[in-house]
Formats: structure tokens, C-alpha cells, sequence
């Protein structure tokens, strides 16, 4: 299904623009072409169809191209996270049982190491000069062509592992069926069109990133690229490049905001999707103060539901009117899913009440790769379990609390962090924070806030306390915290990283 929907749109909309990397701009017949070849040269290698092949790069056309030919050759996929350790890398490569590994010039010393460390017969693809690589990506693309693979819906199209923050990542299996689904998904609920340029931000070796690239390329939309991501060069590109559509997690939009010009650069774009991780509602009506006739559109799921499972359209996205307090949901489950949230035992809780996010539908992993006793765990009686917290209002739309493992047990009360982060981003002199459990000897644990400063702010724990205590209760207000100008640690795809702050502050 994925290969026939390239296949398509170089078909279709071949004439229209595919890739835009500075000057560099290729319509979609040549696109595919490169695609068409490169897939033609990863046969000539040796990879036939099933076979693992791994990509380690940073995101650029180059990385696009030969992860569409992966797809085009019937391989698997399996991207690299680029922030990964070089251990947790030969672990996915090793435990993959990966056959190739396509890498840039930047991350030459993670595929060293992954290439000396393996116990995989490992070919080696350089996609750009002086990367590692026993051939290159130009000289695979040299090789003829051959038609796009036609896949089942139930085979395997990728492995998209797990960040790694608890333990060694697992490998999330996508079907091709699932991945074209979510696509169409993407198209559908972005108002995606082959008038749409998209200029990418998150990475592409994360759903995230690549979610809205396949939607995109469903659609034979334009993507946009720059080589280092910076607010700056971001807004110029939307200006520069007519750029339509940007998607960001929050971290990112917090640094767009305080940015000169971000006012007329997002004022030209059609739809401006965000998510990855809850977003206080504090920072929303930041952004549409600032840009009131912005279009978001918010984006829930995660790479077991290969991308989305709620969607919060522009018209939820108000601050005024019957759709005014769904601003801090996360949506209503996107087309062909189920959302419901239940108790320990899997019981539906009623509306309004805590509980564990359950997800069904096409979307949803087919299990973890070669992982048995987890994949039981995640899905039982065709529900995902997501490990998340959340909360169902009677109009079915969604609230995502927190993450269950980051629920705090302070003096025998639970506290969900989402909910104290909301309430700190509301004071003005908060750029971002997050709030994680520290060890006590006399709750068992604490509420913690680090907090990161707007310039020239001042803050203190007093000041924090009583502006916490109007809006939550006295046990789920921060009993510590620390003031920081410095950023926060993130994941590559930019999530805060709690697993390194709980290390940092428990010392």
C-alpha cells in the first residue's frame, strides 16, 4: 500500500515540487526516479524484500530519498535515532538483525562504532562525502530502476525503536498497512494538498517527523529543508521558501515565539500542527494572542499507534465560544480508531475520571520486535495499552494528564505532573518547565519544578508557591524547585528529558 502511494504521486504530480534544500529544488518525477534507482541499487547489494536497513542521518532530502526506497525495495525500515549512544545503536542493529546501514558524514563516528561492534554481515551506504560506507547512495542511484514493491497490509514496513530513556529502546513493529493508513490520516486531518510545503523540524527518524512527511508525499506536497534548525533561519525559510505548513513540539514553539518577525511568518502559513508531548494551555493562548488567525492543529500518539490517535482541529483551537475549554484536550480519535480510557483492570472508567489511555484500530503496532512478553503487556484484547494518563470528557474529546510512569505518589496522594506544569506556565516570568518526583524521606516523594526563566525575569519559590496554590491543590504544589536560565535537556525529538533531571536533582 505505502510504495503504491508513491508511486501515485510521481505518477500524478510529477511536474510538482518534491524537495526544496536551498537552491536545490527536484520535481517529483525526479525524486522518484532517485528513488525508483536506489531502491534498484539496495537489490543489487543484496537486500531483497523483508530485510532490515537502517539509516543514521540527519534530516534531508538525501535521507528521504533512500528511506522511500527502502519502502520501494519491499525492506524494512529502521531509522537511527541520532542522539542515541553508540551502545544503544549496536543494539538496535544487532537486535534487528539489520543487513545494511545507510549513513551521513555527521554521524560517522556512531556508524564506526555500530560497523566494529555488531556481529551482522553489516553493508555499509554512504549518503554523502566522507561517510562511512562500502558504496554510496550516488552510485546505488546509478543502478535502473525498478517498479515500487506491492506489499501485504500485514508485512512488516518498519522498526521504529523506542527513545531509550528507560532501559534499552524496543522496537515498535509498523505494518505497511498501518503506516499507509496513518498517512492518509495525516492527509485528512492537515488538509494536506500538492499545493502544501512542508518544512520539517522534527526528525525524520522519529513518527513525528515522518508522519508528516508521508502525509505530504501522499498528497505530492512540497518539503522543505534546512541544514541546522534554528529560530532565526526557521521563520526566514516560512517567509523565504512560501512555506504552508510547520509542525513543532513545544519546546520548539516556545523559542518561535520569543523570536523577531514570527508574527508575519506565521500569519502566511495555512496550518502550523504541533504535538509529541501535552502542551500547557498557557502557551496556547500565547500563540493565538499573538497569531489570532493562526490554524493548529494538535497531534497525539506515539510510535506504537504509528503517529496519531487524537487530533484537535483548528476550530477546537478558540478561545471563546462552545468549543472554548477542549483548548487544553489533546482531540477526538482520529478516523477509523477508538479512544476510551479505563481503570487498572481494563474497565472503562466513567467520563471524567483518571485512567490509562486505551487505543484501537489500524494504526496500532503489530507488537514489538522479537519482544513477546512486552508486546502481551502493551496489547491485550486488541487494545493498546498506552501507558498514558488521561481523561475523556462527555463530548469524547481527549485530556492527556501525564505519562502513568511519571505520576508522582506524594504523602499517599497522586500527582500528575501535566497538571502543575500548566498551572507554573500560566506566571509570566515562565519560559518552560516541567515538574518531576525527587526522593523524601517524608512524603516518599516530592513535587519538583525546574524552571527556565523568560530573559530578564525573577522568580521565587515564594512567589512560585502562592501563584501555585490559587489554582491547585496545597499537596500537588511544588514543595522544591530550582530557577534556571540554561535549557532543558531534550530528546531528539524534544521531549524534555525527566529520566536525566530525576538523576541530576536526586543527587
Amino acid at each position: 500500500m505505502f510504495a503504491q502511494g508513491l508511486a501515485r504521486t510521481v505518477q500524478t504530480y510529477g511536474d510538482r515540487i518534491a524537495t526544496i534544500d536551498g537552491d536545490k529544488v527536484q520535481n517529483w518525477k525526479e525524486f522518484g526516479d532517485r528513488i525508483s534507482r536506489i531502491a534498484g541499487g539496495l537489490r543489487s547489494i543484496g537486500c531483497q524484500p523483508g530485510d532490515r536497513v537502517a539509516i543514521l542521518a540527519a534530516t534531508t532530502p538525501e535521507h528521504l530519498a533512500a528511506m522511500y526506497a527502502v519502502v520501494w525495495a519491499g525492506c524494512v525500515l529502521v531509522p537511527l535515532n541520532t542522539r542515541l549512544s553508540p551502545d544503544e545503536l549496536d543494539h538496535i542493529v544487532s537486535q534487528s538483525e539489520t543487513k545494511a546501514l545507510a549513513s551521513d558524514v555527521r554521524n560517522r563516528a556512531g556508524a564506526e562504532h555500530v560497523l566494529a561492534t555488531t556481529k551482522n554481515a553489516l553493508k555499509t551506504i554512504a549518503m554523502d562525502d566522507g561517510a562511512l560506507g562500502d558504496e554510496s547512495l550516488d552510485e546505488l542511484a546509478k543502478s535502473d530502476g525498478i517498479e515500487a514493491w506491492v506489499a501485504d497490509l500485514a508485512d512488516l514496513f518498519a522498526l521504529y525503536y523506542t527513545g531509550g530513556t528507560t532501559g534499552l529502546p524496543k522496537g515498535v513493529m509498523v505494518s505497511d498497512g498501518a503506516a499507509g493508513v496513518q498517512a492518509l490520516n495525516m492527509v485528512f486531518d492537515l488538509a494536506v494538498t500538492e499545493k502544501s510545503n512542508y518544512l520539517h523540524a522534527p526528525p525524520l527518524f522519529h513518527l513525528a517527523g515522518a508522519s508528516a512527511a508521508n502525509a505530504v508525499a501522499f498528497a505530492g506536497g512540497a518539503q522543505t529543508f534546512l541544514p541546522d534548525i534554528t529560530p532565526d533561519a526557521y521563520i526566514k525559510t516560512v517567509m523565504d521558501k512560501k512555506v504552508t505548513m510547520i509542525a513543532l513540539v513545544p519546546t520548539m514553539l516556545v523559542d518561535m515565539l520569543e523570536a523577531p518577525g514570527v508574527d508575519v511568518a506565521f500569519q502566511s502559513l495555512e496550518m502550523f500542527a504541533y504535538g509529541t508531548a501535552p502542551i500547557p494551555e498557557a502557551l496556547l493562548r500565547k500563540v493565538l494572542d499573538r497569531c489570532p488567525d493562526i490554524k493548529l492543529v494538535q497531534i497525539y500518539g506515539q510510535s506504537e499507534v504509528t503517529g496519531p490517535a487524537t487530533v484537535l482541529r483548528p476550530e477546537h483551537h478558540v478561545l471563546s465560544g462552545p468549543f472554548a475549554d477542549k483548548l487544553a484536550s489533546a482531540g477526538i480519535p482520529i478516523m477509523g480508531h477508538e479512544v476510551r480510557v479505563a481503570d487498572e483492570d481494563g474497565n472503562t472508567v466513567a467520563n471524567g475520571t483518571t485512567g490509562e489511555v486505551l487505543i484501537r484500530g489500524p494504526g496500532v503496532m503489530t507488537g514489538y520486535w522479537q519482544q513477546p512478553e512486552l508486546t502481551a503487556k502493551a496489547l491485550k484484547d486488541g487494545w493498546l495499552h498506552t501507558g498514558d494518563a488521561g481523561i475523556m470528557d462527555d463530548d469524547g474529546f481527549v485530556k492527556i494528564v501525564d505519562r502513568l510512569k511519571d505520576m508522582i505518589i506524594t504523602g499517599g496522594e497522586n500527582v500528575f505532573c501535566g497538571e502543575v506544569e500548566s498551572v507554573i506556565a500560566e506566571h509570566p516570568s515562565v519560559s518552560i518547565c516541567t515538574v518531576i518526583g525527587l526522593p523524601d524521606d517524608k512524603w516518599g516523594e516530592r513535587v519538583h519544578a525546574v524552571i527556565v526563566l523568560e530573559e530578564g525575569a525573577e522568580l521565587n519559590f515564594e512567589t512560585l508557591d502562592e501563584h501555585c496554590r490559587k489554582s491547585i491543590a496545597s499537596y500537588k504544589c511544588p514543595k522544591t524547585a530550582d530557577f534556571t536560565t540554561d535549557p532543558l535537556p531534550l530528546s531528539g525529538v524534544g521531549k524534555i528529558r525527566k529520566d536525566i533531571l530525576r538523576a541530576k536533582y536526586s543527587n
